[in-house]
């Protein structure tokens, strides 16, 4: 759930079931933990920043930069699965509101799509196969506890003294 959006009012997600699968574990520890799901790759939860991004900003730079794929954003994905989906076939109501995007004409106004048929269309997604079996994906209560390469100390920075 998305506590306040552009419009000022919450507003459900529908996750993919395959991404659904893949983070329940992350939900059940959280609820275990009663910490939050997301945490920096040192288990500190990422902060609240007042204009948006921080933490997880710098996350997302970061796994930019260690990947050398640097043109890449959050809405690169968001244009991503809003083509796939109009590849599926989704309607474009569906679409939009799966997207979050406002509506502009009155049928799209009082058109409230019910969850069932927003995560069907999601789910029209394809996951290609070498994602599902990549290890943090196919087992990530193994990786939680582990730094992301990269993000621990930087050796590459100091000063080496010569013996």
């Amino acid at each position: 759930m998305v506590r306040s959006s552009k419009t000022g009012e919450p507003r459900g997600v529908p996750l993919h079931s395959f991404l659904c699968d893949w983070l329940q574990p992350l939900v059940d520890r959280a609820r275990l933990d009663e910490k939050p799901a997301f945490r920096s790759p040192r288990g500190a939860p990422y902060k609240a920043v007042q204009d948006g991004g921080g933490g997880l900003k710098s996350a997302i730079n970061g796994a930019r930069r260690r990947s050398g794929i640097l043109d890449i954003s959050p809405y690169t994905a968001r244009h991503t699965v809003s083509t796939g989906l109009v590849v599926a076939g989704v309607h474009p109501h569906v679409k939009d509101q799966i997207l979050g995007h406002a509506a502009d004409d009155m049928s799209r106004r009082y058109t409230n799509v019910p969850q069932g048929p927003l995560i069907e269309a999601i789910n029209k997604l394809p996951v290609p196969a070498p994602w599902r079996v990549i290890p943090w994906v196919s087992e990530p209560a193994k990786h939680w506890s582990r730094l992301a390469e990269g993000t621990g100390r930087r050796m590459d920075l100091e000063v080496r003294k010569h013996d």
